[in-house]
């Protein structure tokens, strides 16, 4: 078990009824093989929303503050984070409670919490950051059971994990996704474009320019032959599935590419079950048959 004390806040997306439930569940599965001791937040709420931000700033704080306060009253002061909106929602709350001293005075009325030495130690990390400056390379290698020998994997970070709280990687060119790829054997593949916008919201109104701008991702990832795109991001996730089914054949790309979150593929190389990883027995059968090729076309040249 690590020594470290660590709050875990799901938020809306990875919740147990959310859309990205599966990259909720497959993080907390491949934390438990690695030792973590995660506790989840008692009673927490939504984030505060970039979007509701918009149309009520202090109101969108007083969602995040109650969430960070929660935390430090289990004395928890580290709050893991997996969605990117949430991770820049909750940072964009700490750093405006901590700057802004009205608010802080404000706030430590109704939670005392926020005035005790407890909050200047508050960290929001992502999931990301945790699994590599934490737990780090040889923790995730002695845990892998299936090398994933012979993946051309493609990561897609999107535009918010590193932008603009992006303290533990490049903001442009991060490498984090691409060193877990290889931990697990997998052969990263690399695209200009991964950390361009998906479009966000905005399928929802302006469809047509978003598919316009996923498949110019898409066929960056086409172009350097990858065979599964990970993401870390529900919204991300949700935005290239739906343009994949729409132009995989335009952009260039095999229209059962699977799309997973990195969690999922890092659990199936620990061997954890796929139905606690929310993965599809079809994909976990095209990972087993690629590695059962690659070491079989290893095995008639080493012969």
């Amino acid at each position: 078990m690590i020594g470290r004390n660590l709050s875990y806040y799901p938020g809306c997306s990875c919740s147990k009824y959310g859309t990205g439930r599966y990259y909720g569940s497959s993080s907390i599965a491949v934390l438990k093989a690695l030792g973590v001791d995660i506790k989840e937040i008692e009673d927490w709420n939504c984030c505060g929303s970039n979007l509701y931000r918009v149309i009520d700033e202090k109101r969108a704080y007083l969602l995040g503050v109650r969430n960070i306060a929660k935390a430090l009253e289990m004395n928890l002061p580290e709050i893991l984070v997996l969605c990117p909106a949430c991770f820049l929602s909750l940072n964009r709350t700490l750093t405006e409670v901590s700057t802004n001293k009205e608010l802080k005075n404000e706030l430590k009325e109704k939670y005392n919490v926020i005035g005790s030495p407890l909050f200047s130690k508050l960290r929001i990390r992502h999931i990301i950051d945790f699994l590599v400056n934490d737990i780090g390379e040889e923790a995730v290698k002695n845990r892998v059971e299936k090398k994933l020998e012979g993946l051309k994997i493609a990561a897609y970070y999107g535009c918010q994990i590193t932008r603009p709280y992006g303290y533990f990687d490049d903001p442009e060119f991060p490498t984090s996704l691409e060193r877990i790829i290889s931990w697990i054997g997998g052969q990263p593949v690399e695209s200009s474009l991964k950390t361009k916008c998906c479009g966000g919201m905005l399928m929802l109104t302006n469809e047509k320019e978003v598919l316009n701008v996923i498949e110019k991702i898409l066929k960056s990832y086409a172009k350097v032959g990858a065979e599964f795109i990970v993401t870390a991001c529900p919204l991300c996730h949700l935005n290239l599935e739906i343009a994949k089914t729409r132009l995989s054949e335009k952009a260039g790309l095999d229209k059962d590419i699977p799309i997973i979150y990195f969690t999922q593929l890092i659990g199936f190389s620990f061997n954890i079950p796929i139905e606690e990883l929310g993965i599809s027995k079809a994909v976990a059968e095209r990972l087993d048959r690629k590695i059962a090729l690659t070491v079989a076309a290893r095995g008639e040249v080493n012969g």
